[in-house]
């Protein structure tokens, strides 16, 4: 429903009684759906959901890698997995910041200003276990296929990434007599939105950047790019987004979602909105990732309603090449 009163039925949902409304995404004339993808354009009335199908067995994989260059081979390995695939789901990969807002604050496990030096995080992934770059996913279906697919996976990673093939590791959880897996029977921290189930298990992160001991009010921006699905195009986003933030003395606080062709780039800045510092910072921050962004030809796949008339001057330029 639009501001205006009009109801606009779009796709099959055009055609009265469609049998195939919920079925097909696609219909003649122009699609219009991504008008109100996270937008305040109107009113959703009625939608389709596809489903995943409750599946006999659910594998949670991981795998990581200790340095920051590593980036470039995990979305070059993982780029080919989605693509070809063998992963038919999101892969979820974050950096060692962002694990580490997780487990507590900042000011705990660095007191000093500025970012956290290299020596630190390289202690801190001693002790947590954790590479710089954590790859999360999962593969669905039949227990046997899952298995052939995993298989796989590590003759793959063997191959292209041998010194760190020992860190892909996969928990299997099967339904009992053959029958089909219940989401809720997977503990964490395999299951949760993996597997369907809703959690506000990020949540704690933004409590990473308030004080130590003093009361802070934790908050969050981004500046969320889509990214070519490129080993080298993501490592110098990287870079370029590292320097950025620690100019202003944050950390690189990142993660990305790796789909069949593109990836979307999350730089995430936590911060506390009692301190006028770090508002400013974060600003400071996401402006110039956005200038940095658009030189490349890079859009955010979603916005804050600050900056959305920025965002929204990409738009005009698209249009004119018409």
């Amino acid at each position: 429903m639009l501001a205006d009163g009009d109801l606009v039925r779009t796709g099959q949902f055009a055609i009265s009684n469609s049998p195939s409304a919920h079925l097909s995404k696609f219909s003649f004339g122009p699609s219009i759906e991504g008008l109100f993808l996270q937008s305040n354009l109107g009113i959703v009335t009625k939608l389709g959901i596809w489903l995943h199908p409750q599946p006999q067995a659910y594998m949670s994989c991981s795998f990581d890698m200790p340095e920051f260059e590593d980036v470039e081979t995990i979305v070059d390995i993982f780029g080919q997995f989605r693509r070809d695939g063998l992963l038919p789901s999101t892969v979820y990969v974050s950096n060692i910041v962002e694990w580490l807002g997780m487990f507590g604050k900042r000011a705990e496990l660095w007191p000093s200003e500025g970012p956290i030096p290299d020596e630190r995080l390289r202690e801190l992934q001693q002790q947590l276990n954790l590479g710089y770059w954590n790859v999360k996913f999962g593969l669905y279906g039949a227990p046997a296929v899952i298995q052939a697919h995993f298989e796989e996976l590590k003759r793959v990673i063997t191959k292209k990434a041998p010194a760190a093939a020992h860190r892909l590791q996969g928990h299997l959880f099967s339904g009992e007599n053959e029958s089909l897996l219940e989401a809720t029977s997977v503990p964490d921290p395999h299951g949760g939105f993996f597997v369907g189930v809703p959690s506000l298990w990020s949540l704690p992160m933004v409590k990473y950047r308030l004080p130590k001991q003093q009361a802070g009010v934790g908050a969050h921006a981004d500046y969320s790019p889509i990214i070519p699905s490129s080993g080298k195009a993501i490592l110098e986003w990287a870079r370029t987004a590292r320097k950025v933030c620690e100019n202003e003395k944050f950390d690189l606080f990142c993660d990305f979602f790796m789909h069949e062709r593109h990836v979307i780039f999350v730089n995430m800045m936590v911060f506390d909105k009692t301190n006028a510092e770090h508002r400013h910072a974060v600003d400071t921050i996401f402006r110039a990732l956005y200038r940095e962004g658009r030189q490349r030809g890079f859009s955010k796949y979603r916005s804050h309603v600050n900056y959305m008339g920025r965002v929204q001057v990409n738009l005009p330029l698209l249009f004119a090449r018409c």
